[in-house]
């Protein structure tokens, strides 16, 4: 009985030789074994199961996104309706304490025609005039913000004066602070939007918003002016000199849109 082995030694024999075996054969017949042809095989078998993975994986990945869509239209919706209540409340309180209710902007779609100026534009011709519904002191804006003021208008076209004209202000004020200023355009020492006026004791901050204040009557108020890029004191050290970056950018400039200037207070002067 001692020389009888066991069954478990038995089967690993067995599998040892047979790897053996198959190992032998693919030395000796292994440039003649058609691998292409094989290779062709493999993947008409399994690429319907590579194209159900791949389906599979896209459903996946495109239900977690349909997650975070609906997450973020349920916010939006609460943003929307707290904005809608707020907006309400705003305009009762302002009818009770017998100040103007806020108006929204007739916007009139002009093409920008032409720009002059050098090397800077400060000007520009637009595709509509006194026909069209367009007056001098017009408000030019496009979607990003604010561009500008129609200077003259004629029957077919107007001449607006940009940003960028030397001669241009704009007031203005910090969207989270309130802080107001002046927003002028500079070419010293570098071509440049500046908020001047604005006091060296108020907090001006990088990347706060700059929107018109509404306090020139020239400018509907809480139209974007741009951003504040820098915050310096000016060469008195008397106030603070703030850089603004744009906006709009007037290189890209192609289209734009008029609304009328705000209209004129009763017994304002």
């Amino acid at each position: 009985m001692g020389g009888i082995v066991p069954p478990a030694e038995r089967r690993s024999s067995v599998l040892l030789g047979m790897f053996a075996a198959v190992s032998l054969l693919l030395l000796v017949t292994g440039d003649r074994i058609p691998t292409a042809s094989l290779r062709a095989i493999g993947a008409f078998v399994f690429s319907p199961l590579d194209r159900i993975v791949l389906l599979a994986d896209r459903m996946a990945a495109a239900w977690r996104e349909n997650r975070t869509l609906q997450a973020r239209v349920a916010s939006l919706e609460v943003d929307n309706q707290r904005l809608r209540l707020a907006g309400a409340e705003n305009q009762a309180l302002r009818e009770q304490l017998g100040l103007p209710v806020l108006f929204s902007l007739p916007l009139k779609p002009v093409e920008v025609l032409a720009l002059a100026g050098e090397p800077i534009p400060t000007a520009a011709v637009v595709s509509a005039g006194t026909r069209q519904g367009v007056h001098g002191g017009d408000v030019l804006i496009t979607r990003d913000g604010l561009l500008g003021r129609v200077g003259e208008a004629y029957p077919l076209h107007s001449r607006a004066v940009l940003l960028t004209d030397p001669n241009s202000a704009v007031a203005c004020e910090i969207e989270s602070t309130g802080v107001l200023g002046v927003l002028r355009f500079s070419m010293s020492p570098r071509p440049r939007l500046l908020l001047t006026g604005v006091p060296l004791a108020d907090t001006v901050r990088l990347g706060q918003r700059v929107l018109t204040s509404g306090l020139s009557r020239r400018y509907p108020r809480g139209i974007p002016v741009g951003t504040v890029a820098r915050v310096g004191k000016d060469s008195r050290l008397l106030t603070q000199e703030v850089e603004v970056e744009p906006s709009v950018q007037i290189a890209r400039l192609r289209l734009a849109f008029v609304t009328p200037q705000p209209p004129i207070l009763k017994g304002a002067p």
